[in-house]
C-alpha cells in the first residue's frame, strides 16, 4: 500500500498546482502533443512517438483514477477496547487532518489531508477546521484557497461511523470517517486522521455521544 499511497498523494499534488491555466495532471498531454509534433518533423521514430505518447496518457489516467478515489484509500479496522479516556470538553481542539469537501462564504473545495482541528460546541455541532497554506509544489496552487475552511455536521445529520485507517503517502494513520447528510440530501463523507490513537478514541467516543449510529 506504500506505492498507493504515493501515487495517490503525488496525482493529488499535482492536481491541486498549475502551470499557468493548466492543471500539472494534464501537462502531459501537452508532451504527447509534442512528441507528434517532433516526430511530424522528423526527429523522432514512429516508434519512440508511441511510447511517449502512451506514458503520457497512462500517467493521465493514473491522476483521473486517483481523482475519482478522492486521492485516498480508507481501510476498515478493528478498534481495539480501551477505557478511561478523557471525554472532549465543549470547544477543546484535537489535531487531525482531515479530508472532505470544506466550506467558507459561498466556495467549496475538496481538500485532502488538510491539517485542521475538530471540535464540539457546547450545542453539540461537530466542526472540522482546516487550514490550507500559500502551496507551492513545482508552481503553485490557486492563491484563493489559502486560509482557513470548515465542515459542519449535527449528530443527527450522521449516517455512518467507521474506523480504521486512511492511505496517502507514505504511511497510513488511524483514522475515522463520518459519513453525514450535507443538506437537501446530499450525503458527504469526511476522513480524520491522527498522529495518536488516543486523540482518535476521544474523538469518536464524542461522535458516538449523541449520533444514533451504532458503535
Amino acid at each position: 500500500m506504500i506505492i498507493v499511497g504515493l501515487i495517490l498523494k503525488a496525482s493529488y499534488q499535482l492536481s491541486r498546482h498549475r502551470m499557468g491555466p493548466l492543471r500539472l495532471n494534464l501537462v502531459p498531454l501537452l508532451f504527447a502533443l509534442a512528441s507528434g509534433l517532433i516526430w511530424r518533423a522528423g526527429s523522432l521514430t514512429g516508434g519512440q512517438t508511441a511510447l511517449i505518447i502512451v506514458l503520457c496518457l497512462a500517467l493521465v489516467l493514473i491522476t483521473l483514477l486517483a481523482r475519482r478515489q478522492g486521492f485516498i484509500v480508507f481501510r476498515r479496522r478493528e478498534l481495539s477496547p480501551s477505557s478511561g479516556h478523557p471525554e472532549l470538553a465543549p470547544d477543546e481542539k484535537v489535531a487531525v487532518r482531515a479530508t472532505g469537501f470544506f466550506e467558507v462564504r459561498d466556495k467549496q473545495r475538496y481538500f485532502v489531508e488538510v491539517t485542521a482541528d475538530f471540535a464540539t460546541m457546547e450545542t453539540r455541532e461537530h466542526i472540522v477546521m482546516g487550514r490550507m497554506l500559500d502551496s507551492r509544489f513545482l508552481v503553485g496552487a490557486p492563491k484563493d484557497d489559502a486560509g482557513w475552511w470548515y465542515i459542519f455536521f449535527k449528530p443527527h445529520t450522521i449516517s455512518e461511523i467507521g474506523v480504521g485507517e486512511v492511505h496517502f503517502g507514505l504511511r497510513a494513520r488511524p483514522a475515522i470517517k463520518v459519513g453525514y447528510e450535507a443538506g437537501e440530501g446530499r450525503l458527504e463523507s469526511v476522513y480524520l486522521s491522527f498522529d495518536e490513537p488516543l486523540q482518535m478514541q476521544r474523538v469518536l467516543e464524542d461522535l458516538h455521544r449523541d449520533a444514533s449510529v451504532p458503535h
